[in-house]
């Protein structure tokens, strides 16, 4: 196996390569539009559209898209302070797939994240291997699977609002 493909092997069980900030095309597609939209000086452009929104906030937000690249988790990239990684690094492991207290606490978020997709492919591992399964995750990509398709949405708890008093 080579450097390169073993960088896609999450901690956790997710498959680095199917992320888009591994990929990098929103990244390098941001970075277009934000070239294009500085050389059309579009700030100016924008101002008699604030009803539409802020494009100094949109343009922050561009800027996070042109940044947000990462080059796998066995390289630190994703989480920094990744709970699960640091505990694989302690215990001198690929992933959590090596480890016999396989599952533990540490991948209930992450699980759940998932849709069970990272502990699925733990078991996968643990099945086949680790360049068996890099190789299927790798075709699985090359047919269109993005970890947009299996990760959970996760939104802040929205305040509840005390109903309005009627008189």
């Amino acid at each position: 196996m080579q450097e390169s493909e073993y960088n896609l092997i999450g901690c956790c069980g997710i498959y680095c390569g199917a992320c888009f900030a591994y990929r990098r095309e929103i990244s390098r597609k941001a970075k277009e539009l934000k070239d294009l939209l500085e050389r059309e000086k579009f700030r100016r452009i924008a101002k008699p559209f604030d009803w539409i929104g802020s494009y100094r906030d949109f343009s922050r937000w561009l800027s996070w898209l042109v940044r947000l690249t990462c080059d796998g988790c066995q390289t630190g990239g994703g989480n920094p302070f990744c709970s699960i990684r640091k505990c694989c690094q302690k215990k001198g492991y690929t992933s959590c797939a090596d480890c016999p207290e396989m599952p533990c606490k540490k991948l209930e978020w992450i699980t759940r994240r998932y849709k069970k997709w990272s502990l699925k492919n733990l078991k996968r591992i643990r099945e086949i291997g680790y360049e068996e399964w890099l190789k299927e995750m790798k075709k699985a990509v090359e047919e269109g699977f993005v970890t947009g398709d299996v990760i959970a949405a996760i939104g802040r708890k929205k305040k509840r609002r005390k109903p309005q008093s009627s008189f």
